[in-house]
């Protein structure tokens, strides 16, 4: 049995969300260095979210699955329908002026979006 299903089900307990299986089988079919290098997160951050130890925010790395393997995505208020792993980068990015979009983007996301994992204007 794949080890890292084994890990995952004593951490989270069974049966496991679409996002936690999809993880733990790709960590599987590859390694857990090349997974996190996809969602571009370290390999000790996947696993600490399959032994659910990682002390960050969940639900933003449960996007990052969602949106890179399950192909998710949201309509976002600014680009319209865009992948979930892009939603949360923008939400990352620092307010630049750069590209007309980016304070568009900067100010969607801190102001009531829907999809926004940031809380009040962070």
């Amino acid at each position: 049995m794949n080890p890292h299903r084994i890990k995952a089900e004593k951490a989270w307990g069974a049966p496991l969300t679409d996002w936690l299986d999809v993880l733990v089988e790709e960590c599987a079919k590859s390694s857990q260095n090349r997974v996190g290098k996809k969602l571009q997160v370290s390999s000790t951050v996947v696993s600490r979210v399959i032994g659910n130890t990682y002390e960050g925010d969940v639900e933003k790395f449960a996007d990052r699955v969602r949106g890179t393997y399950l192909a998710a995505t949201v309509i976002c208020p600014v680009l319209g329908e865009i992948g979930r792993q892009r939603c949360v980068a923008e939400q990352g990015k620092k307010l630049t002026f750069e590209n007309p979009q980016r304070p568009r983007l900067y100010q969607a996301c801190r102001g009531g979006c829907p999809n926004s994992r940031l809380g009040d204007g962070k």
